[in-house]
């Protein structure tokens, strides 16, 4: 095909595209690891707490994961602030609960991974490891190094 025009987007950064993509392969597969494990733990149900635009992405997550998971996964959409005050009656010390955070610092979300924790649930996020409050998101017994 021959060329007939060409077009730059202004203000790219191909090497840092690229490296974002990079990046992105390189989590996905320490995601997948960490999957394995907990597979491999056990658990009898899946939450996905957020607050906000949180929340509302984990909404269509829930519903891919109720959708074509396996049919005996249960997955539970929660919202942290509900959860400080009404719990979730399905949620047990052997239950999996996946949050995220920009900040590391959504006061819902820590209040409500704090009782979690006392609860002995296992909990993880998607948090930059810089956030004062990363140390929260890893399980106690934990050593996966995210």
């Amino acid at each position: 095909m021959k060329e007939t025009e060409k077009i730059e987007i202004m203000h790219f950064d191909q090497e840092g595209y690229l490296e974002d993509g990079r990046n992105v392969y390189e989590a996905g597969k320490r995601m997948t690891a960490l999957a394995d494990r907990v597979h491999e733990e056990g658990y009898d149900a899946v939450f996905l707490m957020g607050v906000g635009g949180t929340w509302d992405e984990f909404m269509q997550l829930e519903y891919l994961m109720n959708k074509f998971g396996d049919r005996d996964l249960e997955v539970y959409l929660i919202h942290a602030a509900e959860w400080n005050v009404m719990g979730h009656k399905r949620m047990t010390d052997k239950s999996v609960v996946l949050t995220a955070s920009e900040s590391g610092t959504t006061p819902e979300v820590l209040e409500a991974v704090g009782k979690m924790r006392e609860m002995g649930v296992r909990v993880f996020a998607m948090t930059k490891p810089e956030a004062p409050s990363a140390r929260l998101w890893v399980p106690r017994t934990a050593s996966h190094g995210f």
